[in-house]
């Protein structure tokens, strides 16, 4: 099963690669607030599973999920074509994220800590999936297409000791991830479609 995972985990790597060269290449233009937190959540909550049931091969993609984001996000800093700017919506999401942070911080209880990560990361992407609606061209839909592989493995790994630690983070993932991906893709066949009637 970690054969599987390691698979997953380096989809992850490839296919968050590519967006993180459109990005530094400004053809992708990453919503900042969005992806920091996308960084963030992920990695509380493989430090919260390991606290609760120890190391196990499905928080890799987990992992994974929160270490190519934080890439992404430093890559935005980088060039000024991926830049998105921030509306009120992506700052007050951003608040509501970091609070679900800090009452975990509060409860110190690793069950918590992972549905308050949940939590703030699913905040944290409406902004987002609202971008993805409005303006699917300044998305690249090949990171989330890797995001369903890779918490699919997850999954897949967790089914060997099935627990709420193990597996809530990658199903979540995997909905945000497939959720995104048909967006995006459904989005700029629409906008093609329309472009190309008379």
């Amino acid at each position: 099963m970690q054969y599987l995972v390691l698979v997953g985990a380096l989809c992850s790597v490839v296919f968050g690669s590519v967006y993180l060269i459109a990005t530094l290449q400004g053809k992708a233009q990453p919503n900042k607030v969005t992806w920091l937190l996308w960084a963030v959540s992920p990695l509380i909550s493989v430090v919260a599973t390991i606290a609760a049931t120890g190391f196990d091969w499905s928080i890799l993609p987990v992992f994974m999920a929160g270490f190519m984001p934080l890439l992404v996000f430093i890559a935005s800093m980088f060039n000024k074509s991926a830049y998105w700017k921030l509306s009120f919506l992506d700052y007050l999401c951003g608040i509501v994220a970091i609070f679900a942070i800090v009452i975990w911080r509060l409860t110190d209880d690793p069950i918590l800590a992972i549905i308050f990560s949940i939590l703030s990361d699913a905040i944290a992407s409406i902004p987002t999936l609202r971008k993805a609606w409005l303006y699917p061209n300044t998305e690249a839909p090949v990171y989330y297409i890797g995001g369903v592989i890779s918490s699919t493995s997850a999954i897949l790994a967790a089914t060997t000791h099935w627990s709420f630690s193990t597996a809530s983070f990658p199903i979540y993932l995997f909905i945000l991830d497939t959720s995104l991906m048909l967006i995006v893709l459904l989005r700029k066949s629409a906008l093609s479609d329309n472009k190309m009637t008379p």
